[in-house]
């Protein structure tokens, strides 16, 4: 039984998608998924066959459905920490109110650094 972490990554950007993911699978499973409705398929599946997805880093501007939505389906569905990834500057009243739901622990701008991101996941995980 593998005690490794699970991370979900979600981006329509293929390229950044399959560089978060190459970046974090040394340390995390990384799921990578391209879509909001993908993203929220994925995260059922997994919990059908049992297994826990630890932290989600969730694009923004999806091509099919905003991240904001995707956070707040999958926190419906006993969710799971959240990180909001923009290259845009996201409202803070926005931010505030899915922080207030739950449905994100934070924000992270692109373009991220993979240290920082690294830190980030790291500090959400301890908290688990």
């Amino acid at each position: 039984m593998s005690s490794r972490k699970t991370v979900m990554v979600c981006d329509d950007e293929v390229d950044l998608l399959y560089l978060f993911k190459s970046a974090l699978e040394p340390i995390y499973d990384v799921l990578a998924v391209e879509s909001g409705r993908g993203c929220i398929e994925k995260f059922m599946e997994e919990r059908q066959k049992g297994k826990k997805v630890d932290v989600l880093l969730l694009d923004y501007k999806l091509g099919d459905m905003l991240g904001d939505i995707v956070a707040c389906k999958i926190h419906e569905l006993n969710g799971v920490k959240t990180f909001l990834i923009s290259a845009y500057e996201l409202e803070q009243a926005v931010v505030s109110h899915l922080m207030e739901r739950r449905c994100i622990i934070g924000v992270m701008r692109k373009p991220i650094r993979m240290s920082v991101m690294i830190k980030e996941l790291e500090k959400a995980l301890d908290t688990s």
